[in-house]
């Protein structure tokens, strides 16, 4: 970033990062119902399952990702963001942007996969779907992990940039 990056995240920067957070651990812990009712639905059920108000809300739920993960690259683009903590290591670094990368990139095509296996019908998109949530699970716990060792053992400002900062 260059000499003129704000010193913390935006109060909207915030809010939006901890919605999605709050979000995303719904999904995980309540899409299992969108999973039975598309097992039920797969094996010759009804879609009956695909009503239910658990269901319903983890199709919102992923929507609301999506438009929040626009939003969220708008500002991060019209605002930026903090620089780097000055002495990290380079493999800190790069582990950083790989990971805000990855956690971006799922924020799309996780929930856009699940649109387009319940809109569309389309099998191999549900199958991603799920196969993409260990990899989200990782990805998180890598995020939670990696803010806390900047905190803790680093020292550094990173995790209250995005706190009160």
């Amino acid at each position: 970033m260059s000499a003129s990056a704000p010193k913390s995240f935006s109060t909207m920067q915030k809010v939006l990062h901890w919605l999605v957070a709050a979000i995303i651990l719904e999904q995980l812990f309540l899409g299992e119902s969108m999973g039975e009712a598309w097992d039920a639905f797969e094996h010759g059920g009804d879609a009956s399952g695909f009503s239910s108000p658990i269901v319903l809300f983890h199709i919102w739920g992923g929507l609301s990702i999506v438009a929040f993960a626009i939003w969220r690259l708008m500002l991060r683009k019209s605002r930026g963001v903090p620089a780097e903590p000055v002495n990290e290591p380079s493999w800190m670094k790069m582990s950083a942007k790989i990971a805000h990368v990855a956690l971006y990139a799922l924020m799309f095509l996780v929930p856009l996969s699940g649109a387009a296996a319940y809109f569309g019908g389309i099998g191999a998109a549900g199958e991603f779907h799920q196969l993409m949530k260990p990899v989200l699970i990782v990805l998180l716990i890598g995020h939670v992990g990696g803010a806390l060792y900047q905190h803790f053992v680093a020292k550094t400002d990173v995790l209250k940039r995005m706190t009160h900062g």
